[in-house]
């Protein structure tokens, strides 16, 4: 709740954070959905994805499904897995992968 927003989203957040969710779900099936939530497909079909949309967006958590900050955060978390390059002692020239 500490991200939770003390104004009533607009109307042009919500349309931005359910386009966002359905490019996001659209990588889905609602099968393939409905098993990983653990539920039956048809909840699936019926869910009202503009009203998951403005929850999203009125505890402030939209960022969180945008693809491009879900890319942006992908991208950071592997940038910071890599480890940095070991020198090896025995060659005379030190090479470095990226």
């Amino acid at each position: 709740m500490e991200h939770a927003k003390t104004r009533k989203p607009t109307q042009q957040e919500i349309d931005r954070a359910e386009t966002d969710l359905l490019i996001t779900l659209s990588s889905l099936t609602n099968r393939g959905l409905a098993k990983m939530v653990g539920c039956h497909e048809s909840k699936i079909s019926r869910t009202d994805w503009r009203f998951i949309a403005s929850v999203l967006c009125a505890f402030g958590m939209a960022s969180d499904i945008s693809p491009v900050s879900m890319a942006f955060s992908y991208a950071l978390e592997n940038i910071s897995k890599k480890k940095s390059p070991v020198c090896k002692t025995e060659d005379s020239q030190v090479t470095m992968e990226f």
